[in-house]
Order: structure tokens, then C-alpha cells, then sequence
């Protein structure tokens, strides 16, 4: 019998998969403001979009990825790993560590 991907998880993989999509489309003007620049940091962009640390950026840089590749791998640990650890936590729980999980790798 086969499992479904628990909700969580589902919804971890298709917000990667939809910002890696943004990504291509967009290029810089999506990527730059949500991803995670030193404190401090201001970087000036051809595009004139500047790159400076904000708060939301200690969440939304987890949802960026450098290549298909790099999105492969990572969903796929996410779905193998994720999965199993949403069933023995609860949807809540597993939500919150993997916020936890997202703001410490950050700092």
C-alpha cells in the first residue's frame, strides 16, 4: 500500500518547486529580496535592485535554489526524510521544527 506525502511536506516541495519557477522566469528581481544577505550587507545590482538584509529573509531563503539540480536533491531528501518525520511529529509540530530548523541555519 502505498502513503500519501503528508500535507507539510506537500506543500514544502510545491512552494520550492513554484519559487525555483520564479526564479527562472524573474531572475534577480525575484531573487534578491528574498535572499539571505548579511547583516548590514548592500549590494547594488545591474538590474538596480539593491540586495540588503531584511527580516523575512531569515525564512524565504530556504525556499531559493541555485539549480534543478541542487531543487532535486533537496526535494528529494524532503520528500524521504520530511515525510517520515511529519507522521511521527504531527503536521504542527513538524511545521514548527522545520521553522526552527529554517531561522538557525540563517543565523
Amino acid at each position: 500500500m502505498r502513503r500519501r506525502t503528508p500535507p507539510i511536506t506537500r506543500t514544502l516541495i510545491t512552494a520550492c518547486v513554484l519559487a525555483f519557477g520564479a526564479e527562472l522566469a524573474f531572475g534577480d528581481r525575484f531573487v534578491v529580496p528574498l535572499a539571505l544577505w548579511p547583516l548590514g550587507s548592500s549590494r547594488p545590482l545591474a538590474s538596480g535592485v539593491w540586495g540588503r538584509f531584511h527580516v523575512w529573509q531569515l525564512v524565504t531563503y530556504a525556499f531559493l535554489h541555485g539549480s534543478g539540480l541542487h531543487l532535486f536533491f533537496n526535494m528529494f531528501a524532503l520528500y524521504t526524510f520530511g515525510g517520515e518525520i511529519e507522521r511521527v511529529f504531527g503536521s504542527w509540530r513538524y511545521l514548527e521544527y522545520y521553522g526552527f530548523a529554517v531561522v538557525a541555519a540563517a543565523v
